[in-house]
């Protein structure tokens, strides 16, 4: 690959010298200005464990909890782990019922995680990734697990993508979006929609027109994250049709508001009665407009499209 890399021995005895984090900074920048990557070890050949792969005694005893180690010595900006799993699941990744965790959160996630095996190989696991995790991040110094094997991790992670789980020592107080199912998000919808037939005509009006105005709003937001999105639809290797439907420009934007406020300006279906008739004394049969209910609509790579379909 045409890079040059220096591999540096270290054992327990180095860190408990008290001028050895000096002279490991040193040597790390030395190297970088000279476009070598360093890469740690332990130094097996004059280590003082009894067994290697068993003794866990001692300052560090695998690569992860060197890696934590490491980072705090050299005051580093991010910690990065690759594993053989996407990140860290609430089980074992091979469980249909596990899920990803995106932002751990130790209070919340400690106690809650079911480990699974450890891999036959290495000394660590993904329990000894999480436990160097957490070390990084109460030491001020982020965490990310991710795979390994997925193309530009590094670089995706680098650029602040939803890749693998983070681990921060301000994770606890941030307001992370719960992640919600299908199911949830159906029954939401339901919910709603029976809100919004009890408002009357004015109040739904209302409503059309502050989200019209939202988007006139912040149009140069929206236009920055939708050029975010076509960067990655771009990276992902999606057709260039695909990506064109993608594409909001300043002016569709402005038509999408102007076609709400049509919208709003419809006369409201709801309640509406088309007819009477009186087929007997006190008996009346009316002929209404009423609401339809929750609708599933799936459109590729077009955000007008649920204008559209408001309309429709």
């Amino acid at each position: 690959l045409d890079v040059t890399s220096s591999q540096l021995l270290v054992t327990d005895r180095d860190f408990r010298d008290p001028s050895f984090g000096h002279q490991l900074r040193e040597t790390v920048v030395s190297l970088l200005d000279l476009k070598v990557i360093p890469v740690f070890n332990e130094n097996d050949a004059i280590s003082t464990r009894r067994a290697p792969y068993e003794d866990s005694s001692g300052i560090f005893w695998d690569n992860d909890s060197l890696a934590t180690l490491l980072a705090k010595e050299l005051d580093a900006d991010l910690l990065i782990m690759l594993s053989d799993v996407e990140g860290l699941y609430s089980g074992p990744p091979s469980d249909p019922q596990s899920k990803i965790i995106h932002t751990y959160i130790n209070e919340k996630h400690g106690k809650l995680i079911n480990f699974g095996e450890k891999s036959r190989v290495g000394r660590g696991g993904m329990q000894a990734k999480v436990a160097a995790a957490v070390t990084a991040a109460s030491k001020g110094v982020p965490a990310v697990i991710a795979s390994g094997f997925v193309t530009d991790s590094i670089i995706k992670i680098m650029r602040g993508e939803k890749i693998g789980t983070l681990f921060h020592n301000e994770a606890n107080v941030w307001d992370c979006s719960k992640e919600v199912t299908t199911r949830e998000m159906a029954v939401a919808a339901k919910d709603c929609s029976r809100h919004l037939q009890n408002l009357s005509s004015e109040e739904r009006k209302k409503i059309l027109l502050d989200i019209a105005g939202a988007l006139d709003a912040n149009v140069d937001l929206i236009i920055s994250e939708n050029e975010a999105d076509l960067a990655a639809a771009q990276d992902s290797g999606y057709e260039k049709s695909l990506v064109a439907r993608m594409t909001l420009k300043a002016g569709k934007i402005t038509s999408l508001a102007e076609s709400i406020r049509a919208i709003a300006d419809m006369e409201d279906p709801i309640s509406h009665t088309l007819k009477k008739t009186e087929v007997a004394k006190d008996l009346v049969f009316e002929k209404m407009y009423c609401p339809l209910g929750v609708l599933l609509i799936i459109f590729e790579s077009r955000p007008d499209a649920l204008v559209q379909r408001l309309q429709l």
